[in-house]
């Protein structure tokens, strides 16, 4: 039943709301971004420094690359889910969903460890 919601346990709804949540969060991080190249458009590289040097910036970018993350994984657990499965691939789909989730999650920890270097 739908109160589950409110204790935020593993189900469909939670994961649906989350990847609303994200996305709302990507939008409004991006149109950040897009305001500020409006704004003081042309850039270059000094001014386009400088505004990545805010630590605020640099929180944000690394909260909207775990947004993406989690947005990301989610859509490819529905593609393992859809896709990968034995009906359709036959024997070779638990290795193919294997790799698949390996590739992303090696991809998704890069991601954040290139993330992580560039705050500090």
């Amino acid at each position: 039943m739908v109160t589950k919601l409110y204790t935020f346990k593993r189900t469909g709804i939670f994961d649906y709301l989350m990847v609303r949540v994200s996305a709302v969060f990507q939008a409004l991080y991006f149109s950040v971004i897009t305001y500020y190249w409006l704004t003081y458009m042309p850039l270059n590289y000094t001014q386009l420094m400088g505004f990545f040097d805010i630590l605020l910036v640099k929180i944000g970018t690394l909260l909207v690359l775990i947004s993406i993350s989690y947005h990301s994984l989610q859509g490819i657990h529905h593609i393992i889910e859809d896709y990968l499965t034995e009906a359709r691939v036959g024997s070779a789909s638990r290795f193919l969903q294997i790799s698949v989730l390996t590739f992303s999650y090696l991809q998704i920890l890069g991601a954040i460890i290139c993330t992580i270097f560039i705050i500090i």
